[in-house]
């Protein structure tokens, strides 16, 4: 029996957000997280709830704020 392909999961067409590596709890939407080298793409696999997208300027004028699935506490 072929071992499952875990890459193909973790597609650009199954990935819902990414996950800042150092951040715990920013997330980006696919918009602004798809081409930053180093972000965790996440699925609905690894997400439950509500989160926003926490890209933006520095000033705070313009947010995205896009709702994502929220990422799972940890255990």
């Amino acid at each position: 029996m072929p071992e499952p392909d875990h890459a193909s999961e973790r597609s650009p067409a199954r990935v819902v957000a990414y996950q800042h590596p150092e951040l715990d709890g920013v997330l980006f939407c696919r918009e602004h997280g798809e081409n930053w080298a180093g972000l965790i793409p996440l699925t609905t696999v690894d997400l439950t709830g509500v989160g926003f997208c926490s890209w933006g300027t520095d000033d705070d004028a313009t947010v995205c704020g896009r709702a994502l699935p929220a990422k799972k506490p940890r255990q």
